[in-house]
C-alpha cells in the first residue's frame, strides 16, 4: 500500500509540494509549537507589564502614606485635634 501523499502549499513562495502524512503531522506540530511559543512570549510580557504596574501603585501608595504622615494627618485623626 503506497503512502498517502498530500499537496502542501508553501506560504513563503507559493509553490506546491507533495508531502507524506508523517511530514504533514510534523508540519502541524511545528506550527502548533510556534503558536505556543508566541503565546508564551505574550503571556510573559503581560505578566511583566502587570508587575511593573503593581510596583508603581505600591510606590504611589507608600508615598501618599509618607506625605500624610509628614503633615501629621494620622496623629490628628487618632488624637481628635
Amino acid at each position: 500500500m503506497p503512502a498517502k501523499t498530500i499537496l502542501y502549499n508553501d506560504e513563503k513562495n507559493g509553490e506546491k509540494y507533495k508531502i507524506s502524512y508523517s511530514e504533514e503531522l510534523q508540519l502541524k506540530n511545528l506550527h502548533a509549537s510556534r503558536e505556543q511559543t508566541k503565546w508564551l512570549k505574550m503571556n510573559f510580557y503581560a505578566k511583566l507589564l502587570l508587575f511593573f504596574i503593581m510596583i508603581g501603585i505600591f510606590i504611589i501608595f507608600f508615598y501618599v502614606l509618607y506625605r500624610l504622615d509628614y503633615i501629621n494627618f494620622f496623629t490628628r485623626i487618632l488624637t481628635g485635634k
